[in-house]
């Protein structure tokens, strides 16, 4: 079985819990301080109980693998290569000559003669 690394409750333990909860004398809030989790973990690890599902699930997200997926992020990607070449070219592109206009200038020193 793989179990991620962060994995709190282990299928012992979701058992353990399904099973205490079962006798009607714990509830959610004594669990989760004797288990050393949160109250929803608690509610979610319950629900799963209820279908007989104890182990921790794959955390694959399988939208990431669909072609669609694919094409919308790669459609998004060009538009910001185009988006980043229009302002690039605007930049030094202009439409007259002698639209802009560059100066450099240079305060000079005193001199001193001695």
């Amino acid at each position: 079985m793989n179990i991620h690394k962060r994995t709190r409750l282990t299928l012992l333990d979701r058992q353990e819990i399904w099973q205490l909860y079962q006798t009607r004398l714990w509830k959610v809030t004594l669990l989760a301080e004797s288990f050393r989790v949160s109250p929803p973990t608690i509610d979610a690890v319950l629900k799963r109980a209820r279908l007989q599902e104890f182990t921790p699930r794959n955390s694959t997200n399988h939208r990431f693998k669909t072609l669609q997926y694919g094409l919308k992020r790669l459609a998004k990607i060009e538009q910001s290569i185009q988006e980043r070449l229009k302002r690039e070219a605007k930049r030094y592109n202009k439409a007259y000559p002698g639209e802009r206009v560059h100066f450099d200038t240079k305060r000079e020193g005193v001199l001193n003669f001695v």
